[in-house]
């Protein structure tokens, strides 16, 4: 039997080559399972009436709820969105005085201030609103269509958006995905620094 012996400079570069196209690998198949940002439907609500103009959410002790105020000054449906997938109908309410529309100004909880409509107010024409994955940014995707938009809204403390068309309310939420290194961090620190 014959030993051979290999200087150590030839293991350390086979070694060296080796090393980086296995972690590269690995990297690739690590980021390739990485959680992606979403924005995702929650919720839809069929609304039979006029045309949505104005969409604001309130809050009232631990309820949430959905304004749907309607072209013309004629009133709005209260929708209870605490449950943001599965919406329900509060009331339909009137607010016009001796018959004259009005607009919603601000709302808080269950008080709202309410302002005579001009007469010279313009109409928005409906929109498109796209929901767009750039995970890959070089081949986009569109993840989901609306059309005939005719009014959106906002709750940034729950991540909710809300659109309304012809179809009636959609409640859409907004995800961000978990940083996974900041989670190993935060497990680090729970486990060993305490």
């Amino acid at each position: 039997m014959r030993i051979r012996f290999v200087p150590l400079s030839a293991l350390l570069l086979v070694a060296g080559i080796a090393t980086p196209t296995h972690s590269l690998q690995a990297k690739d198949v690590t980021e390739a399972k990485l959680p992606q940002d979403r924005i995702e439907v929650k919720g839809h609500f069929p609304l039979a009436n006029d045309r949505v103009e104005r969409l604001l959410p309130t809050q009232h002790y631990s309820r949430y709820y959905l304004y749907a105020e309607y072209a013309g000054g004629k009133g709005a449906t209260v929708i209870d969105i605490t449950d943001a997938a599965t919406p329900t109908l509060v009331a339909n309410v009137r607010y016009a005085a001796k018959g004259q529309p009005g607009d919603l100004l601000t709302l808080a909880g269950t008080a709202a201030l309410v302002a005579g409509r001009a007469p010279e107010r313009s109409i928005e024409f409906p929109q498109s609103i796209r929901i767009m994955n750039f995970a890959d940014p070089a081949h986009p995707k569109v993840a989901h269509e609306f059309t005939g938009v005719t009014a959106t809204g906002r709750d940034a403390q729950r991540g909710l958006v809300f659109l309304a068309n012809g179809d009636g309310i959609w409640i859409l939420h907004e995800r961000l995905a978990e940083d996974p290194a900041l989670l190993s961090a935060y497990a680090h620190h729970v486990l060993y620094d305490h």
